[in-house]
């Protein structure tokens, strides 16, 4: 009897023993699993394994940017100047994204400590910053770029409110690392022409876009050098001299650029534009439909329909272009030149003619009505040449820009990189940083106070009555 006990005492502890060794290798195998699948996770591009939950889509890139990437063809490296351990994630996570778009972009990081050398190579480096370098280039992209401050808060409220911008920033700089080719704008002067401001020439900058002035008068032809033409809303005519040589440029496969003043005449220059296919448009543009004028504004100040095409692929999807006080633009049904309208009115707007002696902008019996062009592209196939006009005089001045957040200088380099055949960068917009609040629309908040305070609780009461008094009957 004790021999049997001592027998099922020893195989008992067998198979326990057993059992263990079943358990304890499981748990190992389960282990090494999920150490395994953790690898392959990490060995996936982050913008598959980690979501983007960000109000404003911090970490999202643009189409912009995955294009730009996307056909990315030169190395580029980017450093991230950080000590370790007070890195910015904002930054590391987006750089994480433009890695996951391109075997071609890769990035480090630099701890100044380690390295104290490494930002002395590059001008206006500083910790903060990131840097991009190919095999001959590089740029530097500060850390006060990747977070602007909102001045107008600060100086009207006092209030310190931070966007995040550094995709815009990473993406300008790609570009600039990346472009091989360089173009030279000028700018016409001589007839109290309005000269580009800083954010118009910045965006210039950004498209590898040089400007430089230029007086005919004075230089007695075009350069050769000359990519791009501008002139912008001058304040007298061209001389038959300064428009033969515009006509000529023109002829030879030229681009122009030309914003006109209606209020002042220039026979010479409507001449250059009318053997484009493009004449006035006699009166002055006068809105009705609420979505295209600002709210309080006149009438007569334009925020003109931005027509689709290859010329404003820049213009990013709720972009706007302002242009107050415009003509409209009466496009040739028999030109050798290509037309497309890139600026237009509502169907509902119309031309007020005598508008010098009118009182009110009401519409009159002999005003035309519908959809008027603002502005206006004209191609010709067989020499090249390509010419923009957009007939309001306050198209390139920087406060009109402003009012729309940069669209109109957007429209400007998205037209120049059509010019020079060059891919559009479209202007990225800041990320905001403020928190959102979560609020609910006053005209819901009575049903939703019924609902929560007295329906739901009663319906609970006699759900609960009911119950009891099914189970107390069986």
């Amino acid at each position: 009897m004790n021999l049997k006990e001592n027998w099922k005492k020893l195989h008992g502890s067998k198979k326990t023993f057993r059992n263990g060794m079943y358990a304890t290798v499981l748990a190992v195998v389960v282990l090494v699993a999920v150490i395994l699948l953790n690898l392959v996770v990490r060995a996936f591009p982050t913008k598959y394994t980690e979501l983007d939950i960000s109000t404003s889509g911090l970490f999202t890139l643009s189409e912009t940017s995955k294009n730009l990437l996307h056909e990315l063809q030169t190395d580029v490296t980017a450093y991230y100047l950080a000590t370790s351990g007070e890195e910015d994630s904002n930054i590391t996570r987006l750089l994480d994204r433009y890695a996951d778009e391109s075997a071609h972009f890769t990035w480090e990081q630099r701890d100044p400590v380690l390295y104290p050398t490494f930002a002395e190579k590059y001008e206006g480096a500083s910790t903060g910053c990131v840097v991009l370098i190919t095999a001959d280039k590089y740029d530097v992209v500060s850390y006060q770029d990747m977070y602007p401050m909102d001045l107008e808060a600060y100086y009207y409220y006092g209030t310190q409110q931070y966007s995040f911008d550094a995709e815009n920033c990473l993406t300008v700089a790609l570009a600039n690392v990346t472009r091989t080719t360089g173009y030279k704008l000028y700018e016409l002067t001589g007839h109290g022409e309005t000269a580009l401001e800083s954010d118009f020439t910045d965006t210039l900058n950004n498209a590898g876009v040089t400007v430089e002035e230029l007086n005919l008068t004075t230089a007695g032809s075009i350069p050769e050098d000359a990519n791009d033409l501008l002139i912008n809303a001058p304040l007298a005519d061209v001389t038959a001299d300064e428009a033969a040589m515009l006509t000529s440029y023109v002829e030879n496969g030229g681009k122009l650029f030309v914003v006109t003043d209606f209020t002042v005449d220039t026979p010479n220059l409507d001449t250059v534009l009318a053997a484009c296919g493009m004449t006035r448009q006699e009166g002055l543009l006068v809105e009705t439909n609420a979505d295209n004028y600002p709210y309080g504004y006149p009438q007569t100040y334009l925020m003109p329909n931005i027509q689709s095409s290859e010329i404003m692929a820049g213009m990013t999807s709720g972009m706007r272009v302002y242009t107050p006080i415009a003509q409209g633009i009466v496009q040739s049904e028999d030109s050798e030149f290509v037309l497309t309208t890139l600026l237009s009115t509502s169907d509902a707007a119309y031309s007020l003619i005598n508008y010098e002696e009118a009182e009110t902008v009401e519409k009159s019996d002999t005003d035309p009505e519908g959809s008027f062009a603002v502005a206006v592209a004209a191609e010709n196939t067989s020499t090249g040449a390509r010419v923009v006009w957009v007939n309001c005089p306050n198209t390139l001045l920087s406060g009109t820009n402003q009012s729309v957040s940069g669209g109109n200088a957007q429209m400007l380099g998205s037209i120049v990189n059509w010019f020079n055949d060059e891919q559009t960068t479209a202007v990225i917009s800041s990320k905001s940083l403020s928190t959102s609040s979560l609020t609910v629309p006053n005209a819901a908040r009575l049903g939703l106070g019924i609902l929560f305070v007295f329906a739901l609780p009663i319906i609970c009461l006699i759900t609960g009555v009911v119950v009891c008094l099914i189970r107390r009957r069986r």
